[in-house]
């Protein structure tokens, strides 16, 4: 479920779109985690985060396909010269769940067209007592 999305596409512009998907478990991928709140950022420097999303995992562990901006395609189709902008746009997520140990920072590359499905092993947390 996508709890919060800003600036939603939608198909006024030109600029190009990447898509991505993110599943949350726990167990190498065994256990699904329902109900896990996930942030998506779009800043690579941590002083202006800027949070584009809220994501809510579903009973499968997964969220919805969301669409974010990346570069224009052609930008992705030749080799990089040196200083050249990179053909992915790089945004981080973060993952909080009940029981589970945040995940925070998890970078996601997001390219032209393509669809990005990042999954997340959670680890749950150590009580000492």
């Amino acid at each position: 479920m996508v709890v919060y999305m800003q600036g939603a596409d939608n198909g006024e512009n030109n600029a190009a779109f990447g898509y991505l998907k993110i599943n949350v478990a726990a167990a190498q991928r065994a256990l699904p985690i329902y109900n896990a709140q996930i942030m998506v950022y779009g800043s690579e420097e941590e002083r202006q985060q800027e949070l584009l999303a809220v994501l809510q995992t579903d009973s499968s562990g997964g969220t919805e396909m969301i669409s974010l901006p990346a570069p224009a395609l052609a930008e992705s189709q030749n080799p990089l010269p040196p200083g050249a902008p990179r053909p992915f746009t790089s945004y981080y997520v973060r993952i909080v769940a009940a029981n589970f140990v945040t995940r925070d920072r998890v970078p996601v590359q997001i390219f032209p067209g393509v669809l990005s499905d990042l999954i997340i092993n959670m680890q749950t947390q150590t009580y000492i007592g």
